[in-house]
This record gives structure tokens, C-alpha cells and sequence, in this order.
């Protein structure tokens, strides 16, 4: 668990480092477009971490939550 937490932190780093870098280095429609790659694959790569640790998706409430509800 505390792995996949890492992994989602490392994640966010290197998304925030992209960022920084396109809008620093050399603001062109190109960079920009990788850079919307990268934060699409690094999303759908957080996501998958998530439901692993989880075993629910980011956007469902959590089985504990559920049961507590009904």
C-alpha cells in the first residue's frame, strides 16, 4: 500500500515538472500537446494505481462508505 501511495506521489511530481517545464522552457503548440499526453497517460496511470490499492475506481464512493450508508 505504501508503495502505490508512493508511485502516485512520484506521479504527481512528474506531472507538476512537465508543467513546470513547458510553460518555462519553450511555450510552443507543440509542447503542448505532449505535455496533454503525458498528463492524459500519467492520469489513466494514477487511476490504474488507485484501483489496485483501493479496488475501486477514483470516482466510486469506497465499499466501506457504502455499506455505512445502506
Amino acid at each position: 500500500m505504501y508503495m502505490g501511495r508512493g508511485l502516485l506521489v512520484g506521479l504527481d511530481l512528474l506531472i507538476a515538472g512537465d508543467i513546470i517545464k513547458t510553460v518555462t522552457v519553450e511555450p510552443t503548440i507543440d509542447n503542448a500537446v505532449v505535455l496533454g499526453l503525458l498528463v492524459v497517460i500519467r492520469t489513466f496511470l494514477s487511476w490504474s494505481i488507485v484501483l489496485e490499492i483501493e479496488g475501486h475506481w477514483p470516482w466510486q464512493a469506497s465499499r466501506s462508505a457504502t455499506a455505512d450508508i445502506g
